[in-house]
């Protein structure tokens, strides 16, 4: 079986959508399956095939499509500066693949429902097509508008003329997909509210490669916590939807209650100078660290002591299960599919969301117990080595492969 797996995102080595696909690609060639890798690389504004160093040129297409998509003719399309930069990359994006061949392979697993519409409209064969949905696209626009108008709500956003397009980009992905692969019951019921069939759906959880996991946090971290300190921990991208700056404004408020920790941030991204100043206006500067990109985040977890994931909309982070692997205490969000991750007070805790004093109160509490943070720490560790197994998330995936296959595509 020969299998591609495309994203229209960036494929960079942070963040959870390379996790799941380097960790998906690796085990499904265990098993026996060749996988090409398909993505964009932003810095050479390029599509290509990573694995097989085969590239395209976006800037080849650039002018042309700019020319066609043009205020004059296509005012409404341009009016939303937003619409007009996701249409012109997926038409790039689309000749791209177009041109390094997608027609001779057994399966194309999907990403995202932009890479989903784009490789259906070029596909010239009746090859199946699976769709994974990592997260809930308007929605997450939705999120990054709110940051900007803060009376924003989310059904008003929906009815908009943004809100639709990206809406329409799940339905038509949806739509145009065999099966569809989700890792929480949130992410399905979302899908569903857009007459997605129930018999499509395919609920596989994320997984993490055990082994490889334990490789890396055995490399002790290089620099150790302060002295009379406990560390608590966020790692991810620093954008507005990780709520980062939730987790920033608990923190502000647990600095006047005690000064026994420290927080350290682990990630990169395009709000890191504004958190930074954020915590300056806060006076919480010098209790925070900005790592920005680690190579080894389990080495770093070891030297954590609670974990926080403020996320104002999150499905499955990886970055939650690998604290847990390290036997730390988990703070989730009660919103989206972490709540699912997470048996409240037995292997960790949800604060509702945006909520930064429900969050400083717990954190206050947490640092005060060793012994609860240690005890829902190991039932966290154990829970994850359990239902996290990236060697029956590979074969589940396999299995739905050949599922695919079976139904065989339909066309477009």
């Amino acid at each position: 079986m020969r299998v591609l797996i495309v994203t229209y995102w960036e494929l960079t080595q942070m963040g959870g959508i390379w996790t799941y696909v380097k960790q998906l690609a690796d085990r499904l060639m265990a098993l026996g399956v060749e996988v090409d890798i398909m993505g964009t690389n932003g810095a050479k504004n390029e599509v290509y095939i990573r694995n097989l160093n085969r590239s395209f040129s976006k800037d080849k297409v650039w002018p042309m499509l700019q020319a066609k998509l043009n205020p004059t003719d296509l005012p409404h399309f341009t009016a939303d500066s937003l619409v007009a930069y996701y249409e012109l990359n997926r038409y790039a994006f689309e000749m791209g693949a177009a041109y390094l061949g997608v027609d001779h392979y057994d399966v194309i697993h999907a990403q995202d429902p932009v890479a989903a519409v784009a490789i259906k409209r070029i596909l010239n064969r009746n090859t199946p097509l699976v769709t994974s949905y990592h997260g809930a696209l308007a929605r997450e626009t939705f999120y990054d508008a709110q940051n900007s108008n803060a009376q924003l709500t989310l059904p008003a956003y929906l009815q908009s003329k943004r809100g639709r397009y990206f809406l329409s980009l799940e339905e038509r992905s949806a739509e145009q997909s065999e099966l569809i692969l989700v890792s929480s019951h949130w992410i399905k019921s979302t899908l569903a509210e857009l007459h997605v069939p129930e018999w499509k759906f395919r609920l596989i959880p994320y997984a993490v490669d055990l082994p490889s996991y334990r490789a890396q946090a055995a490399i002790r971290f290089r620099h150790r916590k302060p002295a009379g300190k406990k560390v608590i921990a966020f790692t991810g991208r620093l954008e507005y939807i990780k709520g980062v700056h939730v987790l920033i404004k608990a923190l502000s408020s647990l600095k006047k209650i005690r000064s026994d920790w420290v927080c350290w941030i682990a990630g990169e991204g395009n709000l890191r100078d504004e958190l930074y100043t954020q915590a300056m206006k806060a006076g919480v500067d010098s209790d925070i660290v900005f790592w920005g990109k680690l190579d080894n985040i389990p080495s770093f977890l070891r030297r954590a002591d609670i974990y926080v994931q403020p996320s104002l909309q999150d499905t499955q982070p990886f970055s939650v299960t690998e604290a847990q692997l390290a036997g730390l205490p988990v703070i989730v969000s009660d919103t989206a599919g972490m709540p699912e991750m997470v048996q409240p007070e037995h292997t960790g805790w949800v604060v509702p969301p945006q909520d930064a004093e429900s969050l400083s109160t717990l954190l206050n509490a947490l640092l005060q117990d060793d012994a609860t943070r240690t005890k829902v720490g190991a039932a966290a560790k154990a829970w994850a080595e359990q239902h996290r197994s990236l060697k029956e998330m590979g074969m589940r995936t396999l299995h739905v492969y050949q599922e695919a296959i079976q139904m065989g595509g339909h066309r477009k």
